[in-house]
């Protein structure tokens, strides 16, 4: 992927429906060094977050694609000096219209949370059984509770980017984690574990 400008480049102007608006001439603000530090940083994260949904050949696509927006609006925007919360949340939007496109939604299952179950001390029959209690407690949770633990635990945003990409306010943010969280603690037959999530604190 070229850092460089481009001019038919859009950068996200994000209204309502998340779409980006073309952009004119954006004056360089940030050098390609800082900007190339940062992708280095985030890319393969993201092309995680990203293959989830899709095959990673897509998935390299769509994420050469977001930061292709996010340098232009990184431009516009240099006092922000990582805004991690605006990559994934450009990442969503693509991801979105991809799914869109082949009649799909995006939507967090418990599968895609099935990380947060971790290791069960090398026992594989007991790890199995982890996975599959976890799957269960997973899918009595709301949409939202799921986006944010997706957010958090497997994406790895703070708090505050994980707000920034749901659109939400911190303080709620917290809560809706927290909320995760104790449905999952309460969740039947997940008792007997510490999973991943229970035994996290939800930090900024």
């Amino acid at each position: 992927m070229t850092l460089q400008d481009q001019p038919g480049m859009v950068a996200p102007d994000l209204g309502a429906a998340g779409t980006p608006g073309p952009v004119g001439a954006v004056p360089v603000v940030l050098g390609e060094a800082e900007f190339a530090e940062f992708y280095h940083a985030q890319v393969d994260k993201l092309l995680r977050f990203l293959s989830r949904r899709t095959d990673r050949d897509v998935g390299k696509e769509l994420a050469d694609l977001v930061f292709e927006q996010f340098y232009v609006w990184w431009q516009q925007h240099p006092e922000q000096p990582e805004p991690v919360g605006m990559l994934y949340q450009l990442a969503r939007f693509r991801l979105k219209d991809h799914l869109r496109r082949r009649g799909r939604e995006l939507t967090v299952e418990p599968s895609d949370l099935q990380d947060l179950a971790g290791g069960a001390d090398g026992d594989l029959f007991a790890a199995v059984d982890r996975h599959y209690d976890l799957h269960k407690a997973l899918a009595t949770l709301t949409e939202q509770q799921r986006q944010a633990l997706l957010m958090k635990y497997v994406a790895n945003l703070s708090v505050a980017d994980c707000a920034a990409v749901l659109g939400t306010g911190v303080d709620n943010m917290k809560k809706i984690l927290g909320k995760a969280r104790e449905a999952l603690r309460q969740a039947p037959g997940m008792d007997a574990y510490n999973s991943a999530v229970t035994a996290k604190e939800v930090r900024g």
